[in-house]
């Protein structure tokens, strides 16, 4: 029985159909997500300002010997990486049928991917999935929006690593985890709506849903692939600044493809909380730097985006709500959708 049934059994008397009983139930379903949004946006920022502080006297020093003006584009880059995969993620959308406004997309993407800092690969996809399923998007949609938007963003990664990787061959070669570009070609088959069609139905058989969305046709998913390629370009763009700022002499193609190998073992790390670790020391070992500078670079790279992520919360978090009260002064906020 989902939560529309509860209400229809347990107040018989109230009619569905007065305009002034369904604004005060919608009223209340958005009090109780603002709260709920509130506490996770605490929690999850809580784990990020730790992590800053953490690793802040290690990268200080770094940092005052680096070029301000490369360590300020490194950071700019950041921002605009971050901001291109929940842009993008409207694309992804509209793909299984939700068409979201993008800035309010952007907002649900800087709150939900704070769950990333928690361990387990799971809460990224919970807390995106639920911001957007708050915003008014059926739950399927929004599961499988963040599923899907994951899988193409990591392929447009593995597709641009493909593309650097002459670059990574000399010296002591691309490193061992260069392997998970092999994934490259089984991905990209994966989208394909027959493969799509089976894992769905095998979901469906497992969890006794309907779980009833558009499935996009192939070529329109590839095409999101290739929409993330600026995204990696970004990343990997703000990392080689970085490394230019401390070190100009630094191979900055080679820089480029590891920093887009590492967010890649980051990822399939799924354990380690937003990589952490992983992505490291991927980085150190791929970069062709001086471990130490390797290091180095790797720790101010993820501090920049850390602290972007948090920032990015930070802004969106009261942008939402105010938002939502709006709707809710309307009479038109969207209920969560089962």
């Amino acid at each position: 029985m989902d939560a529309a049934d509860e209400i229809r059994v347990d107040a018989p008397l109230v009619d569905p159909d007065d305009p002034h009983a369904s604004r005060g139930r919608k009223r209340r379903l958005a009090q109780i997500s603002t709260v709920v949004g509130i506490v996770i946006v605490v929690v999850a920022l809580s784990f990020v300002i730790r992590r800053v502080a953490s690793e802040w006297d290690e990268v200080r020093q770094a940092v005052g010997d680096a070029s301000p003006v490369w360590v300020a584009v490194g950071f700019v880059l950041c921002a605009l990486g971050m901001m291109s995969i929940g842009w993008t993620w409207t694309d992804v959308l509209a793909l299984l049928g939700a068409r979201v406004d993008r800035i309010r997309t952007l907002g649900w993407y800087f709150v939900g991917e704070l769950g990333k800092y928690l361990p387990g690969g799971v809460w990224p996809v919970l807390g995106r999935g639920e911001m957007a399923r708050r915003g008014g998007v059926a739950r399927t949609q929004a599961y499988a929006s963040v599923a899907l938007s994951l899988i193409t963003l990591y392929l447009a990664a593995m597709l641009l690593a493909v593309g650097l990787l002459p670059f990574a061959l000399g010296g002591d070669g691309p490193g061992g985890w260069a392997v998970v570009l092999l994934l490259l070609p089984l991905g990209l088959a994966a989208l394909h709506p027959r493969a799509l069609e089976t894992v769905i139905g095998l979901a469906r058989r497992l969890t006794g849903r309907a779980l009833d969305f558009e499935v996009p046709r192939w070529r329109d998913t590839v095409v999101v692939v290739v929409r993330y390629l600026p995204t990696w370009a970004l990343i990997a763009g703000a990392t080689t600044a970085i490394a230019y700022a401390i070190d100009p002499d630094a191979p900055l193609a080679r820089v480029a493809f590891a920093a887009v190998l590492s967010w890649i073992a980051g990822f399939v790390a799924v354990p380690a909380p937003g990589g952490a670790g992983v992505r490291e020391a991927v980085f150190t070992a791929a970069s062709g730097l001086e471990p130490e500078l390797g290091a180095t670079v790797a720790l101010i790279a993820r501090v920049f985006f850390v602290l972007v992520d948090g920032g990015g919360a930070a802004l969106a978090g009261p942008l939402l709500r105010r938002g939502r009260e709006a709707d809710v002064a309307r009479g038109d906020a969207p209920a969560p959708v089962s």
